[in-house]
């Protein structure tokens, strides 16, 4: 197993790219890859889920989050400094889809061996006690195959919970629904896990990882490439949501790739909302399209 040295960034959208280059690019005909990192706090949703219905508005609205989006399927997950991910990527076998149970054995045993008693679930998820520790996910190109998933450590569980709260309106999709979890933090039951540190390093001994992937310039300037023109984009982070119809109290708002189709509302003229059509449903945005006009924060209130 090769350890990936992703130069020690806590940026999700690096991060992120990493993972889509090791997959599209990694020569994995020898050797299986392991990276294991941490991202500043952030939610990531799955690639074919809707932002508005998985992210609860206040976090729309104030942007106190990152908000990405990955490049596999599965559900929303929240990250902070409290929370590992690791990352198999390995030489693609039709063997391996959805077969979490290949790549997790390990993870669970080195948790076990710890004193933590782990046991992965029906849904592919890690579970210590019936909670949840551990959500995952997989992409292929069918060349290589990276699964992945989290491991809560320590991490704000609070800020979880508030982030991935349910929105006190209907929201009308097509898109994958995240399905909600009880979870907990290893540091819960075992005091010598309770940091990113000690959990990556009991990782990184029981995976045998006896060689370090660096990254040239060239492999570098491509991440960051992608980093900043597909994660960092709106049209990836929004654009994305599959179609979604929002029924706020005073108005049902229509948003395709992640532009205002239609806002049919009676307390807002309809000139007003004529002009929002084709507008970023975006908080920023909207208030930005509606700034010079009088009632605007009453329209945005209404609107988002």
């Amino acid at each position: 197993m090769i350890l990936v040295d992703h130069r020690h960034t806590t940026d999700p959208y690096i991060n992120l790219a990493i993972e889509e280059y090791l997959v599209r690019n990694a020569d994995c005909s020898k050797h299986d890859y392991l990276f294991l990192y941490v991202n500043e706090p952030c939610i990531v949703v799955g690639k074919n889920q809707s932002i508005y219905r998985e992210v609860h508005v206040d976090y729309l609205r104030n942007n106190q989050l990152k908000l990405a989006r990955r490049v596999s399927g599965g559900g929303t997950v929240y990250h902070d400094a409290g929370n590992v991910n690791f990352a198999f990527i390995t030489a693609f076998h039709e063997s391996k889809i959805n077969n979490y149970r290949h790549f997790n054995t390990p993870v669970v045993e080195a948790l076990n061996n710890a004193g933590v008693r782990s046991a992965m679930d029906e849904r592919n998820n890690i579970v210590c006690h019936t909670k949840k520790i551990s959500g995952n996910a997989q992409f292929t190109n069918r060349k290589n195959i990276i699964s992945h998933g989290t491991l809560l450590v320590n991490a704000n569980l609070a800020e979880l919970r508030a982030a991935l709260k349910e929105n006190d309106f209907s929201i009308e999709t097509k898109a994958v629904a995240s399905v909600k979890s009880s979870v907990m933090n290893l540091a819960e039951v075992s005091p010598a896990l309770s940091n990113s540190t000690s959990v990556t390093e009991l990782l990184k001994s029981a995976l045998n990882c006896s060689d370090v992937k660096t990254f040239d310039a060239a492999e570098w300037q491509a991440i960051q490439q992608l980093a900043d023109e597909q994660y960092r984009s709106y049209e990836w982070i929004y654009g994305r949501s599959p179609h979604t119809i929002l029924h706020k109290p005073d108005a049902v708002i229509e948003v395709d790739k992640g532009l205002i189709a239609e806002i049919k509302s009676e307390v807002i003229p309809h000139q007003v909302l004529s002009t929002l059509a084709g507008v970023r449903y975006e908080y920023a945005a909207i208030k930005k399209a509606l700034e010079m006009l009088p009632n605007a924060s009453v329209y945005l209130d209404v609107i988002f």
